[in-house]
């Protein structure tokens, strides 16, 4: 990714460095006296300055699923049919989704295939069947691109159930997705080592503590890749990140990366149509020392040094355009049995209008 100047976050990095170098000189030329040592110092603030392991993060939304139903009275979740794992929030894509899927496959194995050949990609993913179905056509195009099995080793799928669905605070238990060793059967490459970062609480959450979930999710999930690189010798590759999620979770991860977090919740600022893609840029790597993540986050700037939002659920790669958004409505909490009882039966359909 180039900026409006032509550089790449680490080459503007590089650049600022050398500005700054620059200045100090002019404002103090006795610097030549022991220019040497000065040159390697500030040669050494160029290297640190230029270790950006994740420099960019793509946001998916998985495409157009299939519906289910919430009985609140009793919080037992149904499905018209069975869905393939079993569980009756964990539906499969719709043949719109299947579709949206595969055109997506089209744009990412293009646009991601040297950050691939170069291992220089880490796919996240939230566990739900419908997550995974979304990404395997591009999984698929990407790893048979690459050929080489050490290097399609990395386009394992994490599944990171930190950033993953939200289903309200509730009296109930809400659902969980199947495990990784499970979901095997149905996608090879999800990684059956990875241990997830963060596991929402079982009876779900209200929107502050989604977002709180999820700005610690992908602050861990960031300073995870950027240690990998580093304990591999390879701190000044730019990483980047395809995670595919939910929409509330795609929602709260674009207030956590920039720091722009409205009053109100149900404000519309970051879009998740289904099967959009949103990319963020990041600003700067944490300094030594200092948190990817604190219980302040909101008042930082964005976790994990702060990113700029470059696209936001961008459809132009979809034929039918952007379909199915979504937007908060308050809580969607249901607290109390009298609360439920008044509410019959739902049927959720993943979309929202406006």
């Amino acid at each position: 990714m180039r900026s409006k100047e032509g550089h790449s976050p680490r080459g503007t990095k590089i650049c600022d460095a050398l500005r700054n170098t620059r200045r100090q000189y002019l404002a103090n030329p006795t610097l030549i006296d022991n220019l040497p040592s000065y040159i390697f110092s500030q040669l050494n603030l160029i290297r640190l300055a230029s270790k950006m392991p994740v420099s960019q993060i793509l946001l998916l939304r998985h495409g157009h699923r299939q519906p289910w139903s919430l009985n609140p009275a009793t919080g037992e979740y149904s499905s018209r049919e069975p869905f393939p794992t079993g569980l009756p929030a964990d539906p499969p894509l719709a043949p719109e989704g299947v579709s949206q899927s595969e055109e997506t496959a089209k744009h990412l194995s293009r646009y991601l295939k040297e950050h691939a050949d170069q291992g220089r990609l880490r796919i996240y993913s939230s566990l739900f069947y419908r997550c995974l179905e979304t990404l395997r056509p591009s999984v698929v195009a990407l790893r048979d691109a690459v050929g080489d099995s050490s290097v399609s080793y990395n386009l394992q799928v994490r599944g990171e159930t930190g950033v993953g669905e939200w289903f309200g605070r509730a009296w109930f238990i809400q659902p969980r997705p199947a495990d990784a060793a499970q979901l095997r059967k149905f996608f090879p490459w999800v990684d059956e080592n990875y241990e997830p970062k963060l596991t929402p609480v079982d009876k779900g959450e209200k929107i502050h503590e989604l977002h709180d979930r999820v700005a610690k999710g992908l602050a861990l999930v960031i300073e995870d890749v950027d240690n990998e690189f580093a304990a591999a010798g390879k701190g000044d590759q730019e990483v980047t990140l395809l995670l595919c999620s939910h929409a509330a979770a795609i929602i709260a991860s674009g207030r956590a990366l920039t720091g722009n977090v409205p009053v109100d919740y149900n404000e519309i600022d970051f879009g998740c149509f289904t099967s959009g893609i949103s990319k963020f840029v990041r600003k700067k790597v944490p300094a030594a020392g200092e948190a990817y993540f604190s219980d302040d986050w909101r008042n930082s700037g964005g976790v994990a040094g702060g990113w700029d939002c470059e696209l936001n659920s961008d459809t132009s790669h979809l034929s039918g355009g952007p379909q199915n958004g979504w937007h908060f409505q308050g809580d969607q909490a249901f607290d109390s049995y009298e609360a439920a009882s008044k509410m019959g039966i739902t049927e959720l359909s993943g979309s929202r209008d406006p």
